[in-house]
């Protein structure tokens, strides 16, 4: 399903995600089962269009962003994979950091390059995972070039080990090879973790430069068409040297120095224990058919161990220790906690893009996901070519938080003659007043002591002043609604339960608690 493209220029608020009990992950108190209805999806930078500008945030583009990577003064970093450049996201402009397109290919692709040296200077092919040890090096999987690279602080860029050929040797600096690295993860320290991912292996990069290999490599064959066979990769747990990967695509370290691992041919998330030197799943599961070069995705949430992934890629643990992931092919952001996966953000097997809340926001193929230092949680929406972000529902500044109960709608506040109330748990709100902020039409009938709603000539609703009756009248066909509460009438008006007809017309209706307001919002944003 496609959501009609929609634009937003936001400004960034605190969102934080609720405690999760996972391997070696110290629990904290966070927001997300109080909150979770006034979160929003919304764009920071990127257009529909598949291009290569620099610019602000409402005017630049990019082409199938894979990683982000957020710098100690606030700055993003994003690994513009297709433009085969590191950009950076600081004071609502994007710029490039580096990297260069060198040409067009047949298919008017942009082309990469690979080079080492200044940093303004330097081009990779491909760029992936980004990742930033304790004296702010920048480490980039540089997947087409089957290259790690390493961006100084005094702005040089060179080659820590790979080079721009595949292999899968281990060694030192450009004798040890690498197939399609992925992504990058630093250890407390100065370890370096790869996602090898066509050689379906996760490496080490230690502290002098060695590159070793940590578990076994796959050497299972598969037939995908007759007579053409293919290594592919292959499952196990346990032991490190025995455990086997498919395809390990996003890497992420714990407060333990252990690792998550994105396993995406085998649908899994995985961890690496170092202290027993074993690998589980944590969630996940699936088998292969045969000569299928990977498990089957599948769409559920639930218990980790009947949850299913589809090609989860990006990876990350909030300060909270909520395990996100970008669960790439289901179109959605994962969280794992107290032995559960739940959907945070997209509508599930459905892609497309639309800013809103995050029971109607959509994503397409995102891989990336990241914890930013307000909070707020990041995402490369990659098939998008957007940056967006998961953020608190903002007040409006016109609302005076004195108390009293207010009625929000799109960002606006609902000002009446007679102030809304709460009885039996239920706001009340004077009903012609929600009507015409909503801008539709209501007459009284004086004969019935009824209101009629008119919400076009294909909809009306008709109130009764004495019960909890309400008349709906769509294409001529007419059907009785119960609301839960009764009408009541105050001060000479008549009021009405404000949910029960703001979720009939479609709009999202949430109580923020905190500040005693009802937040009515458009579930898509209008741009």
């Amino acid at each position: 399903m496609k959501h009609q493209i929609l634009k937003k220029y936001i400004v960034i608020a605190s969102v934080c995600l609720m405690a999760v009990a996972t391997p070696s992950v110290v629990q904290g108190e966070g927001v997300l089962d109080q909150k979770q209805g006034l979160l929003e999806l919304r764009t920071i930078v990127g257009q529909s269009k598949e291009d290569f500008n620099d610019g602000s945030t409402a005017d630049a583009s990019l082409f199938y962003p894979t990683s982000l990577l957020q710098q100690p003064d606030g700055s993003l970093l994003i690994s513009d994979t297709k433009n085969h450049k590191i950009r950076m996201l600081a004071n609502d402009q994007l710029t490039t950091l580096s990297g260069h397109i060198v040409d067009f290919d047949e298919s008017s692709m942009p082309v990469g390059s690979y080079g080492d040296g200044a940093i303004d200077i330097a081009m990779y092919q491909s760029p992936g995972g980004l990742a930033m040890d304790a004296q702010g090096q920048i480490y980039v999987a540089d997947t087409d070039n089957h290259s790690i690279r390493l961006i100084t602080k005094e702005g040089t860029v060179t080659t820590i080990a790979g080079s721009w050929e595949p292999g899968d040797q281990d060694g030192q600096g450009s004798a040890a090879g690498f197939y399609y690295p992925s992504d990058v993860a630093v250890d407390s320290q100065g370890n370096v973790y790869v996602a090898d991912t066509l050689n379906h292996l996760i490496r080490k990069i230690d502290k002098k430069g060695n590159v070793t290999t940590l578990n076994k490599a796959s050497d299972r064959i598969v037939e995908y068409f007759p007579g053409v066979l293919e290594y592919g990769g292959d499952f196990a747990d346990g032991s490190l040297a025995e455990a086997m990967f498919n395809e390990p695509t996003g890497l992420a370290i714990d407060d333990q120095d252990n690792l998550y691992v994105s396993d995406k041919g085998n649908q899994r998330i995985r961890y690496i224990d170092f202290a027993t030197n074993t690998v589980s799943t944590v969630a996940g599961n699936g088998i292969y058919d045969s000569d299928e070069l990977y498990m089957e995705g599948a769409y559920v949430d639930g218990a980790v161990s009947v949850a299913r992934l589809s090609s989860p890629a990006g990876i990350t643990v909030t300060q909270s220790g909520v395990v996100l992931v970008a669960d790439t092919l289901n179109h959605v952001i994962r969280a794992i906690h107290n032995g559960n996966v739940t959907t945070v953000a997209g509508i599930g097997e459905e892609y497309g893009f639309a800013d809103g809340v995050l029971s109607a926001a959509a994503l397409n193929e995102p891989t990336d996901v990241i914890e930013l230092a307000n909070g707020n949680i990041a995402i490369t929406d990659s098939s998008n070519n957007r940056i967006r972000v998961i953020q608190s529902y903002i007040i409006p500044e016109t609302v005076d938080q004195a108390g009293l109960i207010h009625i929000i709608v799109n960002n606006e506040l609902l000002e009446t003659d007679v102030a809304p109330f709460i009885e039996k748990n239920r706001t009340f709100v004077p009903l012609r007043a929600i009507v015409t902020k909503l801008g539709l039409n209501i007459n009284y009938l004086a004969e019935s002591k009824q209101y009629e709603v008119i919400i076009d000539e294909n909809l009306t609703y008709t109130f009764s002043s004495s019960s909890n009756e309400v008349i709906k009248l769509e294409n001529s066909v007419s059907s009785e609604l119960l609301m839960d509460n009764s009408v009541m009438l105050t001060e000479g008006r008549l009021f009405i339960p404000v949910r029960f007809f703001a979720e009939q017309l479609g709009y999202d209706v949430q109580w923020d608690q905190a500040n005693s307001n009802v937040v009515i919002r458009h579930k898509i944003f209008n741009p």
